[in-house]
């Protein structure tokens, strides 16, 4: 696909697309929020070193855990916009209905794919929570960080599943 970046994308006209890109942004909010306490953890860690007073204690684990759960939230978003990157060197020449095809197809691997993510990802879950698995200096629990990957990997297997029909029902005649 050739768009150019930030193109705006026509509105979604069904109730279930509108309900899937609603969830799909109030996740992409919800990893901004991850993100920005993320960042605002850091500098104060890092300004407290500049002044000499000891860091935030264990504030690298916090950022690992935080950075994979703020990845996997935006994942749908991304999806509902059609914003991952898409190589078209082979296709620059193929029909809209060859386009559409190999992009609907594409969705549907990844919804295949979102969904098997988020089923080993709730089995580490339980895993991890079983055997009491947790970071090393805060002794925070890595379950923590599993349980709201899974919904979003879950929303990104529905956010795939809709962008694949949406492509597959354009290609009607």
């Amino acid at each position: 696909m050739s768009e150019p970046v930030g193109q705006i994308l026509s509105p979604i006209q069904d109730p279930f697309g509108r309900a899937v890109y609603r969830l799909a942004r109030i996740f992409a909010l919800g990893g901004g929020l991850v993100l920005l306490a993320m960042t605002l953890m850091s500098v104060t860690s890092v300004a407290l070193r500049a002044v000499g007073l000891p860091p935030i204690s264990g504030d690298f684990e916090l950022v690992q855990l935080g950075c994979a759960v703020c990845v996997s939230m935006f994942l749908p978003y991304c999806q509902m916009r059609r914003g991952h990157v898409m190589v078209d060197f082979f296709t620059v020449a193929a029909s809209e209905r060859t386009k559409a095809v190999l992009d609907a197809a594409g969705a549907g691997l990844l919804a295949a794919c979102a969904a098997l993510i988020a089923l080993r990802l709730a089995a580490g879950m339980l895993d991890s929570r079983a055997s009491g698995e947790a970071s090393m200096i805060l002794n925070v629990p890595i379950w923590w960080a599993y349980a709201p990957m899974i919904p979003s990997f879950l929303l990104l297997a529905l956010a795939g599943l809709y962008t694949a029909w949406e492509r597959w029902r354009m290609m009607k005649p």
